[in-house]
């Protein structure tokens, strides 16, 4: 599913940074962001029910937990977590792709001409600054959507509320998802 994902992430990057009337590339960057990330929801929504199905029923292998999704499809259940991953990749990936465009454009001017001004400096400094602000604003819709997905009875809001009550509250294992997506995006960028 990545290589869809990342497509369609792409594909509306693309298109939300050539609707945008603004010059600033920061909000060009902002709203193909946002445009990208909403587009790949509607891919990402259903391939992690299938994930988090599986992960809470080791038993049901890849094939079966992927029959029960996609032979509804059409039902509402196969949408279980869409808003949530709306949340998660929508304005999370405006801020991901601002991020990018406006610590690359501070390092610019700031590091310009010394010796840190090299050919990858730049982009991962500015990558990993990217990742750690997009799922600033983001992880708390990913730990949302996953307790909805698993089974959780209540909406976006009663599941935030829940999750508040839990050590950790809506950042638990923040830290770990750095971890894997600090480098990821350094290296995406680079």
């Amino acid at each position: 599913a990545v290589p869809f994902q990342n497509a369609l992430l792409m594909s509306g990057y693309g298109l939300g940074k050539r609707l945008s009337s603004e010059e600033n590339v920061i909000w060009g960057a902002f709203g193909g962001g946002c445009t990208g990330g909403v587009v790949q929801s509607f891919l990402m929504s259903p391939v992690e029910l299938i994930k988090v199905r599986q992960q809470i029923k080791p038993q049901l292998g890849a094939l079966e937990a992927t029959k029960v999704v996609t032979q509804g499809l059409l039902s509402p259940s196969a949408w279980k977590g869409l808003g949530a991953t709306l949340l998660r990749d929508g304005i999370p990936h405006g801020v991901w792709f601002a991020s990018y465009e406006g610590a690359k454009m501070y390092l610019d001017k700031t590091i310009g001409g010394t010796p840190y001004h090299d050919s990858f400096t730049i982009p991962l400094s500015s990558g990993a600054f990217a990742a750690t602000a997009a799922w600033g604003v983001g992880y708390p819709f990913d730990l949302i959507k996953t307790r909805i997905q698993a089974g959780g009875t209540g909406g976006i809001w009663e599941t935030a509320q829940v999750l508040r009550s839990e050590p950790g509250g809506l950042y638990k294992g923040f830290s770990l998802k750095l971890v894997r997506a600090v480098p990821a995006s350094m290296i995406g960028f680079f």
